[in-house]
């Protein structure tokens, strides 16, 4: 998931912090934010092509345009050669995840989720969103070649699908929900974790609690 540009006292990138200390949004809020550096910029730069090529390879845009914004992104003085091969690798995964579908999912790139109901004010954006066979999937590319990133028991995502959830279950009767993280500059092994509807929202509802004291700078 890319960087949002407004964060929430709460958010989900911190919530593996405040899940275990409440304390601790109200006081990292008091160091000003620090400059993403160039690792941060790289990862948007990255995210970006990622963007673009899922949504070439799954036919949401056209050659000519796919081309014409990969050209833009090959101007940037961060863009790397690798980039494109990890983009590759990212778009290939989510193709195969969709050929796993009984019919074509529905599949968007960069949503905006909203899981305020459970975080207040909490909201993030997901690499990719795919819906079909009752089942709500989702994925997150992680461009960072440091520390391997489960997708089981990650909060963050966790807290994105709940997000998700309640986006699309409005229009979808979602059984199942399923989130993956792609680490193709560490390893070629897709992390996954499945779990059922109900269960999420049970997990949601435990957590409760627990955002709105970090969110009101109550410690434990």
């Amino acid at each position: 998931m890319a960087t949002p540009k407004k964060h929430a006292k709460a958010s989900a990138s911190a919530s593996e912090r405040w899940l275990n200390c409440t304390a601790a949004p109200t006081f990292e809020s008091q160091f000003p934010d620090s400059d993403p550096g160039n690792y941060a910029k790289e990862g948007t730069l990255a995210h970006r092509i990622c963007e673009l090529t899922a949504e070439y390879k799954s036919g949401q845009i056209s050659k000519r345009k796919f081309n014409s914004q990969i050209k833009k992104c090959r101007a940037d003085e961060l863009f790397q050669e690798e980039m494109i091969r990890t983009a590759e690798f990212y778009a290939d995964y989510l193709w195969e995840k969709a050929m796993s579908f009984e019919a074509k999912p529905y599949q968007k790139q960069e949503v905006r989720v909203d899981f305020s109901e459970y975080v207040p004010e909490g909201f993030g954006t997901c690499d990719c969103i795919m819906v079909g066979d009752h089942t709500l999937h989702i994925t997150d590319y992680k461009h960072g070649k440091g520390i391997p990133v489960s997708a089981e028991n990650n909060s963050q995502m966790r807290l994105y699908a709940l997000g998700a959830l309640r986006q699309y279950g409005m229009f979808y009767e979602i059984n199942t929900i399923s989130m993956a993280i792609v680490q193709p500059r560490i390893t070629e092994n897709v992390s996954e974790e499945i779990i059922t509807t109900s269960e999420w929202i049970a997990w949601g509802e435990q957590i409760k609690p627990i955002a709105e004291k970090a969110v009101s700078g109550i410690g434990a």
